[in-house]
């Protein structure tokens, strides 16, 4: 990997550690929608070609724990690689 893919991994992984870390959703009383905002996130890395699973995995290992409602890394692949399918991308 390159200094320029580094640097790109490393924003997208501060992207998502940000929406991982905030209590914000907790407070709100939806902590379901940091999920969403949290996939959506790494469905845009993905498509910048970032590998996503690496930053979810990093991610999941550290806030599981205080995060109920992230899913496991199988899980939120499946859901991605659904979003990501031709037949979503030709529906949409």
């Amino acid at each position: 990997m390159d200094s320029e893919d580094d640097e790109k991994l490393l924003d997208w992984l501060t992207r998502c550690k940000a929406i991982a870390e905030s209590d914000s959703f907790l407070q709100s009383g939806h902590p379901e929608d940091q999920v969403i905002v949290l996939m959506a996130t790494l469905l845009e890395a993905a498509e910048a070609g970032v590998n996503w699973r690496e930053i979810y995995r990093s991610i999941y290992e550290k806030w599981h724990s205080r995060r109920p409602l992230f899913p496991d890394l199988s899980t939120m692949a499946a859901a991605i690689d659904e979003y990501r399918s031709p037949s979503k991308v030709m529906s949409s």
